[in-house]
């Protein structure tokens, strides 16, 4: 059971780490690969081109100082201090010359300071300057010239069996490449072990702890995707060639709002409801009845509706309720202050109440 507010946290599948803003601040997503394309590239030639958009990150608890940097030993040819061991190694890529790197809301989720090392070795502190939970998003920021940023592809027309390459920091394995191809495009909400995700990307290239906010590109060199997730067996944690990754056409919204506010609104109820059936399973939400309403958060905005325990609710909007999987697309597609219809089932009886969210974020 949970309270909307902190049921969509930050989801991490099988990694321990793993007002708008002008345009120009990301690229412009490309036309859809051509199958052309796919049959000529040389993968190795996809790399040398968007590598170096590919950033290795690494997390340190807040109570971690910054190493002292003392110019006599490096003169002397002479170890300095060394770095300590970071909590968890990650990846980003850059989206923007002006130093914008998108990573996975869980990779700073706890990190006191971020370290992003660039793939010809240039090491920058970086800023977290928002993170989004709810897609697993984050925009970190460092100070450098001479970046090289990735160009959006058009994740839409993505078909399975569309060549892919993933390349990452897994298991701190700096830079690392994988080829696969695109298995599915899974529209969301569904299930992997247990969580909730939206719209993805299916890929069988491996993916693996520290995989986290690294690019799934396509063979023409776009970025396709963020990898965020991967499916394990019980008792594993490495690749069995279930990967996801969120679609680059998702990363416009949520980007500009962090890079503008830091935050991404997202609509609250306040209200409590069985946890969804965990499962290890790929599990579509094609079914249920509704949600039933163990809780109402007094003075929250279910409550201030006329919304009572023993509710069933059905439909949000647009958004037809089955499941607590459901809820996911609704606070994808409404934001805090938008009025909707609430219809609920109530001693039997059709019910529709006009409900007003909060800011889950607030």
């Amino acid at each position: 059971m949970g309270l909307l507010r902190s049921s969509l946290g930050t989801f991490v599948l099988g990694f321990a780490a793993c007002a708008l803003v002008a345009r120009f601040v990301l690229p412009s997503p490309a036309a859809a690969v051509s199958p052309v394309a796919l049959r000529t590239v040389d993968p190795a030639d996809v790399v040398a081109r968007v590598g170096g958009s590919v950033v290795n990150l690494e997390t340190y608890p807040s109570s971690t100082p910054p190493p002292a940097v003392d110019p006599l030993p490096r003169l002397l040819g002479l170890p300095g201090r060394e770095e300590p061991d970071p909590d968890a190694v990650a990846s980003g890529v850059i989206l923007s010359r002006r130093g914008y790197i998108v990573t996975n809301a869980h990779v700073v989720e706890d990190a006191g300071r971020v370290r992003a090392r660039l793939s010809d070795g240039r090491e920058f502190d970086a800023a977290i300057v928002g993170r989004d939970p709810h897609t697993d998003l984050a925009i970190v920021k460092i100070n450098a010239r001479g970046l090289t940023a990735a160009q959006l592809g058009e994740s839409r027309h993505v078909r399975p069996g569309d060549q892919v390459l993933a390349i990452g920091n897994p298991l701190g394995f700096e830079n690392s490449v994988s080829v696969g191809v695109v298995s599915a495009n899974r529209s969301g909400p569904f299930r992997v072990d247990g969580r909730t995700l939206g719209d993805m990307i299916q890929t069988d290239a491996a993916i693996n702890q520290g995989n986290s906010g690294g690019g799934l590109f396509a063979a023409d060199g776009r970025l396709l995707g963020i990898n965020t997730a991967i499916m394990v067996t019980r008792g594993a944690s490495g690749s069995i060639g279930i990967g996801f990754a969120i679609p680059a056409h998702r990363l416009h919204p949520v980007v500009d709002q962090l890079i503008a506010q830091g935050r991404v609104p997202r609509p609250w109820l306040g209200i409590k409801y069985p946890a969804p059936r965990s499962s290890i399973l790929v599990r579509h939400v094609r079914h249920g009845a509704g949600v039933l309403i163990q809780e109402v958060i007094p003075n929250g905005p279910a409550a201030r509706a006329g919304i009572r325990p023993g509710d069933l609710l059905r439909q949000l909007g647009s958004c037809r309720i089955r499941s607590a999987d459901d809820l996911y697309s609704f606070v994808t597609s409404y934001r805090p202050g938008q009025r909707v219809q609430a219809r609920l089932l109530r001693s039997g009886h059709e019910k529709t109440l006009t409900l007003t969210p909060g800011d889950l974020n607030s």
